[in-house]
């Protein structure tokens, strides 16, 4: 008989053989300096993890949700007597956690000696229990822990980490990156710092300095940026744009003009720097332009002139913070294939941007619109491939997608982040290139978690309003700076019913006129006093009006800001991107077999390629041997094991083996 079995092995995975061959991880992250590194490279379906730790104890490595220990996803392992050992478990509130009923994560080797403890292991990027924390392109919260004594057995809560734990963002999911060699003869550098300013004791501020770009010989790419953050200055530094002006000005006299922006105080040629050629942020490191691109400078067409914004995030209101930071770009004189550029894309920043309070996932939309890239496209008609981007929203941002439309068919997304960390927000490379088409349209899809607020939040500057933006690291470069939306005050209005009210010149803040006791109110007072949030009903009607009115464009040429008056309709299209499914049924390879024995046998002995196991038998066996190279295993008895061994061998050497007591029949 066949049935759906729920069976947890009580066991680890362990390796008799400690030495580790030598294994290349293009990636690494630094998790405690000098105590703790991780490694990790992806094949296919599964991530391969080596943790090196300075202990002779245990080591903890986990995916978290929120970069706690509640909901985490977590793998602990050891070295005892020259074997390895790895364990699965899940943690369900910050405690000790559990073990999980499917052992997912696969011991490949680990060593140590006096110092040091090493351990290979390997998993699903995507899990199929429900405790399994999936590993996508996004953001993953990686947790570690780590202490200097083993626990006691396979079966024992390991002893807690104390102090010897911490956090990381880092997206485990990333093209293998290889830095390009360059001919240090080609190459000149270029820094631009804030110039010790004292940062005001308010939560935000952006401060904006103008920089002139020196006079070249011969045009010159660049191809790399890298940030230069003053220490003890990392949590103040939120991020860094840098805007080219394609505009005639005196970049003599504004070479080293500083205002605090946006402000009245700025000097009126800089309203124009309006295209953004280099993003940063915070938790980003330095980024290497692709081999065959370059963002160019010093040609007739390429800027002459900076605008550096800094964002400031002072939360605890100091005023001794004196900032020099800023960012260090290299150039080289020998050009690659491409001319570079970035499209910001999104919403626009501005208070008609509105998130109602009290909802758990309430999506913006801002839509770049093919209106908009046909024009900046037009002698580019075969189009321009993307190779990364960088996502953006406040503290309320919990997810955000580059929607990716053509001919009314939603593509794979270009760009996404599930489990988005405002204090990560770094460059992220494309595994693949994509292409967009003039006809194409690029919806910036962001979703926020207001549950916690009990007023509208507004769209803005500063840290406590939001933003919903995506930028485009692209090629070949086009004349196109920003193409972004922005909701029309008039449609937003009718989510409260009102049937005589209508806004001067549609104009956000001006008052409105209609009905009686709202006259002379502002649009958002009265959406934000007015209004019951707490109704379900009503912040659905919000939701709709959000997803399916018309908004006005903004189509940034270089050099020119240009909003258009004449409302884009809503993007309609008829089938949406729905990402690949795990299929949890069976592991990668044959077909599932089930050996299913109804008759007391001594033995049952069972070989198979890739493939789902279960052994199940209605009275005790003397031994359940199973050989596979890589599969799930599941015994299953209808009486007690009293006695029996079941012992299972893997291919390559790891042995599992199992007394009655330590097999449990859910």
């Amino acid at each position: 008989m066949i049935r759906k079995f729920a069976v947890i092995l009580i066991a680890i995975l362990a390796v008799g053989n400690g030495a580790l061959q030598p294994m290349e991880f293009p990636h690494t992250a630094v998790l405690k300096e000098d105590v703790y590194v991780l490694y990790w490279k992806t094949e296919g379906d599964n991530i391969i993890f080596e943790t090196q730790v300075r202990t002779t104890g245990y080591v903890g490595l986990g995916i978290s949700p929120n970069g706690g220990m509640a909901n985490a996803d977590i793998a602990i392992g050891w070295v005892k007597d020259g074997r390895a050992y790895i364990t699965d478990y899940h943690a369900k509130k910050n405690g000790p956690p559990s073990l999980d009923k499917s052992q997912d994560v696969e011991i490949l080797g680990g060593s140590e000696n006096t110092t040091h403890t090493i351990l290979r292991f390997r998993r699903k990027l995507r899990g199929c229990e429900e405790k399994d924390n999936s590993i996508t392109n996004g953001t993953a919260r990686v947790i570690w822990a780590y202490n200097h004594v083993d626990p006691a057995s396979h079966t024992s809560i390991p002893r807690y980490h104390g102090t010897n734990r911490g956090t990381k963002s880092i997206h485990l999911v990333s093209p293998e990156e290889s830095v390009p060699v360059v001919d240090i003869s080609t190459v000149t550098t270029l820094e631009f710092l804030n110039d010790k300013i004292p940062v005001p004791s308010k939560h935000t501020t952006y401060m904006c300095n103008g920089f002139k770009i020196p006079e070249f010989n011969t045009k010159l790419h660049m191809i790399k940026v890298e940030p230069v953050i003053q220490a003890g200055h990392k949590p103040l530094v939120h991020h860094i744009v840098v805007y080219g002006c394609y505009h005639e000005l005196n970049t003599t006299l504004y070479h080293g003009a500083r205002w605090e922006c946006p402000s009245r105080n700025r000097p009126p040629q800089m309203g124009q720097c309006r295209s953004p050629i280099i993003t940063w942020a915070i938790g980003g490191e330095a980024f290497h332009f692709p081999d065959h691109v370059g963002f160019p400078f010093g040609g007739n067409e390429d800027p002459k002139f900076v605008v550096m914004e800094t964002h400031y995030d002072n939360p605890g209101l100091r005023n001794d913070y004196v900032d020099s930071s800023g960012l260090k770009i290299t150039l080289t004189s020998k050009l690659r294939q491409n001319d570079a550029g970035i499209i910001e894309t999104g919403k626009m920043v501005t208070r008609r941007h509105l998130i109602p309070p009290y909802s758990s996932a309430f999506h913006s939309w801002g839509h770049c619109p093919s209106q908009c890239l046909s024009e900046a496209m037009a002698n580019q008609t075969a189009g321009i491939k993307v190779y990364a981007t960088l996502l953006h929203m406040h503290l309320l941002g919990s997810a955000i997608h580059m929607r990716h439309i053509r001919n009314g068919t939603e593509l794979p997304w270009i760009s996404y982040d599930d489990n988005y960390d405002f204090n990560f927000q770094e460059v992220h490379k494309l595994g693949k290139e994509i292409t967009v088409l003039p006809t194409d349209d690029i919806v910036t899809d962001c979703t926020y978690d207001s549950s916690s607020k009990t007023y509208i939040t507004t769209g803005g500057l500063s840290t406590k309003e939001e933003m919903c933006l995506g930028y485009v690291y692209y090629y070949p470069k086009i004349n196109l700076g920003a193409c972004e939306t922005v909701g029309i005050p008039a449609n937003y209005i009718q989510v409260g019913g009102f049937k005589n009210i209508t806004l001067k010149g549609n104009n956000p803040f001006n008052p409105v006129v209609g009905d009686q006791g709202y006259e002379n109110m502002e649009w958002q007072s009265i959406l934000a006093d007015r209004i019951d949030w707490t109704n379900e009903t009503i912040r659905e009607r919000f939701q709709t009006i959000e997803r399916d009115t018309a908004n006005f464009v903004r189509c940034d040429l270089l050099g020119k800001f240009s909003i258009s008056r004449t409302p884009v309709p809503a993007l309609t299209f008829d089938l949406a991107y729905s990402p690949p499914q795990v299929n949890c049924s069976t592991v990668t390879g044959n077909a599932t077999t089930v050996v299913d024995a109804d008759v007391p046998p001594t033995v049952v002995d069972v070989t198979l390629p890739i493939a789902t196991t279960v052994v199940d038998t209605d009275v005790p066996p003397t031994v359940v041997d199973v050989t596979l190279p890589i599969a799930t295993t599941v015994v299953d008895t209808d009486v007690p094991l009293t006695g029996g061994t079941v012992r299972i061998s893997l291919c390559w050497g790891i042995v599992f083996l199992f007394t009655a007591a330590h097999v449990l029949i859910a």
